[in-house]
């Protein structure tokens, strides 16, 4: 149990990081995302030009494979892994779909939101080593 909530916890806590690292670290590099990403935090506004906004949305979801993966190691349990993937497309879905769609575009609310359970769930499948044998759907 405890393995169980520490490796939902830190898989959470690995998916903002991994998001933060690869947006920050681009952001050095491409000095245009950098003034988006700027603008963003500032005031709110979405401001991403398009190529921008797909690099978001595939950090997101790379973000959110390394989280599944996380939790699963920790956890070794695919209950953790079902418990985040649901939590974090519940999470993405109340703010892409509900509180915020009109912020950002249509295709990049759908783009962050869709693939965010099954990215998770493809990190604990990644991940099947660690998970205990009893666990077929994670299991190699």
């Amino acid at each position: 149990m405890v393995r169980g909530v520490l490796g939902f916890v830190v898989g959470a806590l690995a998916w903002m990081a991994a998001f933060s690292v690869m947006t920050f670290g681009v952001a050095f590099l491409w000095p245009a995302y950098a003034v988006h990403g700027r603008t963003w935090f500032e005031s709110g506004v979405f401001t991403f030009e398009p190529p921008m906004a797909v690099f978001n949305v595939a950090c997101w979801a790379l973000a959110a494979v390394l989280a599944g993966w996380v939790a699963a190691a920790i956890a070794r349990r695919r209950e953790a892994v079902w418990a985040l993937a649901a939590v974090l497309a519940g999470y993405l879905g109340v703010i892409h779909l509900l509180l915020e769609w009109s912020t950002f575009p249509w295709w990049y609310n759908l783009g962050v939101v869709l693939p965010a359970a099954p990215a998770v769930l493809l990190g604990g499948k990644l991940a099947g080593r660690f998970v205990r044998s009893s666990s077929p759907a994670m299991a190699h």
